[in-house]
């Protein structure tokens, strides 16, 4: 019986032309995090409250549905609200010392209200991540396609597997950073990331993706048999993919890579298994062929990664030698950095300005000549950093914006690859999010929203597609 059809609306094409240009941008151009890009994307991101806007004014049942998940969207207006409060009652002033500007701890005009160091350093940053989650949120109110869906998860796992073959032949060729066209500000860079972690973050959304992608062809496909679909290409694209972790040299990647890889090998053996005993065919033949390929794979990747996994060895090794463990320094900078969101914890320091507040609990040394010498910019937790910015308040909202849309999935829609599996990826990265700062980064941040709405709006009309079959 042939599926209907779904004709795709201008604006749903323009939402997706937006996302899918703001994932290519942030991902190829220093993984979106050098200054000038990070900008351009925070411009043509605020660029979708147009499209935002348009979908609410859609005539018909289509724009009654997109109002009515207009409250969605509340606990993101108060977050901005609350950032743009912030804005008018800073709590440092600028000072001139020596042709060099300064920021003084003066305390804020309204000292209980919410507050920041620097207001055009706060707004700006205010800008690029509510334009993201709303360029996101934007397929929530007008995707009507799951395939069109399906096809913006194609793209950009296809995207991030070419990145991953431009890393690797980068990585193994030792040519520099673009290849030796470019300086990285980070020696620990891979691909076109600035640092390895926030590719391996980037990396581990669209892996999840990609074996989703991979379960649901496996189920779907039409062709006379498995092996005669695009099925094989796109199982060495997932491996080439995975195996840029360790080739990387991020040791946080390469666990999170490999928990992924456990989990899909154990999944599919046990589809097999199911498959097979439904067929009355002997189950181990194609169970010892998966685990064959597992054990060749493992073996392979060693190799090619050789030289990045002893280098990372002979490093964490001399690290833990020390007379402080990188283990202690990480939980001291967590002990100082709850210490510092603790003196302001309902509003916090203001967005974007943990790195001249953390300051006050570990002031520059008189040696130092200038002022963030010796200092963090960022917490090494997303989360602990976001209640010493945003305080409570703050990150109570950011939670709202996260979990506000996802109870409309239910729950047995989640078994489903195409959302239960990007939405894994999504978990991943938001506990990996305690001990690392996935989330300063622009592509890490467009990916993650991207996969997540998507998965949500896929899971709602894939449940409207099962309650409308007979």
């Amino acid at each position: 019986m042939k599926r209907p059809t779904v004709s795709i609306s201008w604006l749903e094409k323009a939402i997706l032309f937006h996302l899918c240009l703001m994932l290519l941008g942030a991902s190829w151009v220093y993984g979106g995090n050098i200054g000038w890009m990070r900008s351009a994307l925070a411009i043509w991101a605020d660029a979708g409250a147009f499209l935002t806007i348009a979908a609410f004014m859609q005539p018909g049942e289509a724009g009654h549905e997109a109002r009515r998940k207009a409250w969605w969207l509340i606990p993101w207006l108060l977050f901005v609200a609350l950032v743009v409060a912030s804005a008018f009652n800073p709590s440092f002033t600028p000072v001139e010392f020596e042709g060099e500007t300064l920021l003084i701890n003066t305390g804020a005009t309204h000292p209980h209200w919410p507050s920041t160091i620097n207001p055009e350093k706060t707004l700006r940053e205010l800008a690029f991540e509510a334009g993201v989650y709303l360029a996101a949120f934007n397929l929530l109110l007008a995707a009507r396609s799951r395939q069109t869906l399906r096809w913006l998860l194609v793209f950009g796992a296809a995207n991030t597997m070419v990145l991953a073959v431009f890393g690797t032949i980068q990585k193994l060729s030792s040519q520099g950073y673009y290849f030796g066209s470019a300086i990285s500000p980070n020696i620990r860079f891979f691909a076109t990331f600035i640092y390895y972690n926030h590719w391996g973050a980037f990396m581990i959304l669209w892996l999840a993706t990609s074996a989703g992608l991979i379960f649901y062809h496996a189920i779907n496909h039409r062709a006379r048999d498995l092996w005669h679909s695009p099925f094989a290409i796109a199982v060495i694209g997932v491996l080439v993919l995975a195996t840029s972790a360790p080739v990387s040299a991020s040791r946080a990647a390469t666990a999170m890579a490999a928990f992924l890889f456990i989990l899909v090998v154990t999944h599919a053996l046990i589809r097999i298994a199911a498959h097979r005993r439904t067929q009355r065919l002997p189950i181990w033949p194609p169970v010892i062929a998966l685990l064959t390929l597992s054990a060749i794979t493992i073996g392979a990747v060693g190799s090619l990664a050789n030289r990045s996994i002893n280098e990372r060895y002979t490093e964490t090794r001399i690290a833990l030698e020390k007379k402080k463990s990188i283990v202690e320094d990480r939980l001291e900078l967590y002990r100082d950095t709850w210490t510092l969101a603790m003196q302001k914890p309902a509003f916090g320091w203001g967005l974007e300005s943990y790195g001249t507040a953390f300051m006050l609990i570990r002031p520059r040394p008189l040696e130092a000549r200038r002022q963030y010498e010796a200092s963090y910019l960022e917490a090494h937790s997303d989360w602990l950093q976001s209640v010493s910015e945003t305080g409570f308040v703050g990150t109570s909202l950011l939670l709202l914006m996260t979990f506000a849309p996802l109870i409309s999935v239910p729950r047995r829609m989640l078994t489903h690859p195409l959302i239960g599996y990007p939405l894994l990826g999504c978990a991943i990265i938001a506990l990996y999010a305690w001990v690392e700062f996935p989330f300063a980064n622009a592509a890490v941040l467009i990916a993650f929203w991207t996969v997540y709405f998507t998965s949500i709006r896929y899971a709602r009309l894939q449940e409207r597609a099962a309650l409308s079959e007979p």
